[in-house]
């Protein structure tokens, strides 16, 4: 055997000081935390406090998909029509000749018209002026069917003396009838209430009880229900 030439001194110098320096690395490196095993504390803390202070659920569906679908002029005169029993002309009509869905509310309540109007393609969102074609539409419905029940036979009103002051168990029975036409469920009892305070202006004095008929169906009948489903 030869002697080391120096390089090859130098580099075994050099390994060795590696080596050391890695030993003393991992020595120094603080121990991995054992991983727990499958299943260990998961759940902990899990159902603490469930069911603490939950609201009872609503007498209504709720949705599953919580999507919201802007209910356009043909569904909404279908709703008023089929949920007041009335006919297309009894609706919102413009000196008595131009139908308010088909042409003078057209647009606000998502329709849309390519001959005359040149609108070819319906708003995707509810305008500023929506609301208002809506209550216009509403009301007018409201009125068509009081008025033909006050001359009757009663359809909608039933429960209703039109000759008489409107009572608690009146309200309460009419807005049933209300909610289920046009909502398609049971009003709740804080809708309850609200038809209830109609009956009676700020005074407290009642009023007239065709007055509250068309506020009460007019009330139900512009709820956020009867624009978006």
């Amino acid at each position: 055997m030869h002697d080391p030439s120096p390089i090859e001194c130098l580099l075994r110098v050099c390994v060795r000081g590696l080596l050391a320096l890695s030993i003393l690395t991992i020595a120094a490196c603080p121990d991995t935390p054992a991983k727990p095993a499958e299943g260990e504390g998961e759940g902990e803390g899990e159902g603490e406090g469930e069911g603490e202070g939950e609201l009872p659920p609503p007498p209504f569906a709720i949705s599953t998909k919580a999507e919201l679908a802007w209910k356009r002029h043909r569904a909404v005169e279908a709703d008023l029509m089929a949920g007041l029993s009335l006919q297309k002309g009894e609706l919102c009509n413009e000196l008595g000749l131009f139908p308010c869905t088909d042409f003078v509310h057209l647009t606000p309540l998502g329709g849309n018209e390519p001959f005359v109007k040149s609108q070819y393609e319906p708003l995707p969102t509810p305008t500023v002026t929506t609301p208002i074609a809506l209550d216009r539409l509403v009301l007018s419905a409201c009125i068509a069917r009081v008025d033909k029940d006050i001359a009757g036979p009663a359809v909608v009103f039933t429960e209703v003396n039109f000759a008489a002051a409107v009572d608690d168990a009146t309200s309460d029975a009419t807005a049933n009838v209300l909610g289920r036409r046009l909502l398609q469920r049971d009003l709740t009892e804080e809708e309850r209430i609200a038809l209830r305070a109609l009956s009676v202006d700020d005074a407290g004095a009642a009023i007239e009880t065709r007055s509250w008929a068309v506020l009460a169906c007019y009330t139900v009948g512009t709820m956020a229900e009867t624009l978006f489903y």
